[in-house]
């Protein structure tokens, strides 16, 4: 057979204005959604990815803090008592019994005497009201100024981690929490005038509120009418219908619209308020409650935005090494900065270990000490 004939076996393509099989047996035409029911599904499917984030959120607020009670809580309390003991070692051996053997020269014994108050102010930054560090500190805080270097060299070299900066890690730690308690107090500021700003906003918006009421309110009462467990004689149905309506007490309590819809679609039979295209299409009434919707569902959606924005502040301001741009601060990074804060934590006990070692040895604390210089 010539490839230009057709196969007589195969039905032949039916013209462009043939009805189709489907409009044959008298099928409705899909209808195009309306401008309305597209911002409808828009919003819903906005909401649903707040809803995400916020949950991962919600948990990584969770697996942070048991974190910091399993593992960063007992670092710092164990860097604290080595700061504590070192820098009272150090007072020992450099103004209240010196070690046997060469003197300290002046130039080492400034640059550890330094040392030791940098070990002080670090253990203050933690427990503010420690008293032998407090004590420790009235005692020597003036005489560095009392005792000039004699080679002049403010940058001579004190055992440090990270010499790139110069500071001492016990510096840089305090210099950490001061700007934490900083920054928690503009926090602070800020959830203020946002708390305001919302309460402003609710006194000011009573006309979409009520609107939005109203249609949470359709959806909620059609749902009841399914789900009422005092209309079920079946014993197992009327315990699960018991189950469902508390839901749906709690999301109508809450105002949660998207949780009445999500019962709606997962557990009747067919839809209670909806399809929305067909309400649009009836017009009057019906077009008015999509339009209610829709501002019900665009407050739900600043809910949960204000409710987000404020789990990455209250981030802010327990790290204030986060990133100064909030869309760039993700659960994933929160979770990498306190596994590296830990890590570094326990690099500084064990250094805090090592030089406690040598201050813990009489015959050895002087060599350490000249070293200094």
């Amino acid at each position: 057979m010539s490839p230009d004939c057709p196969n007589p076996a195969l039905p032949a393509t039916l013209p462009a204005d043939a009805p189709s099989p489907e409009q044959e047996a008298g099928a409705v035409p899909a209808r195009r959604p309306s401008e309305a029911q597209q911002r409808h599904d828009r919003l819903m499917r906005e909401i649903e990815q707040l809803r995400e984030r916020l949950q991962q959120w919600q948990q990584c607020e969770s697996r942070y803090h048991e974190r910091v009670a399993r593992e960063l809580q007992p670092e710092l309390k164990r860097w604290c008592e080595r700061l504590r003991e070192l820098a009272l070692r150090l007072e020992e051996a450099l103004h209240l019994d010196p070690p046997p053997g060469k003197p300290i020269g002046r130039t080492a014994r400034l640059q550890a005497h330094r040392w030791m108050l940098s070990l002080a102010a670090a253990v203050l930054a933690e427990r503010p009201d420690d008293a032998e560090m407090l004590a420790l500190r009235a005692r020597h805080q003036d005489e560095e100024s009392a005792e000039p270097d004699e080679d002049g060299d403010e940058e001579a070299a004190i055992p440090a981690e990270d010499p790139d900066d110069g500071l001492e890690p016990w510096e840089r730690e305090a210099a950490r929490r001061r700007a934490q308690a900083e920054a928690s107090r503009q926090a602070a500021k800020q959830g203020r005038k946002a708390q305001a700003e919302r309460e402003r906003r609710e006194r000011h918006g009573g006309r979409t509120a009520s609107a939005g009421a109203a249609s949470l309110r359709e959806v909620y009462r059609r749902l009841a009418s399914r789900l009422h467990p005092d209309r079920e004689p079946d014993e197992a149905e009327r315990a699960r219908k018991t189950a469902l309506m508390q839901q749906a007490n709690q999301a109508y309590a809450a105002g949660d619209l998207l949780a009445l819809l999500e019962l709606q679609r997962l557990h009747l039979p067919e839809p209670v308020a909806a399809p929305v295209v067909a309400a649009a299409a009836a017009g009057g009434d019906e077009e008015a409650r999509l339009r209610d919707l829709i501002a019900l569902l665009g407050a739900q959606r600043e809910r949960l935005q204000t409710e987000l924005d404020e789990m990455v502040r209250r981030f802010a301001v327990l790290r204030p090494d986060l990133p100064a741009r909030a869309d760039t601060i993700t659960p994933q990074l929160i979770e990498t900065l306190l596994g590296t804060e830990i890590r570094e934590l326990r690099a500084r006990v064990t250094a805090l270990d090592r030089d406690l070692g040598y201050c813990r040895d009489r015959s050895m604390i002087g060599a350490w000490l000249r070293a200094f210089g």
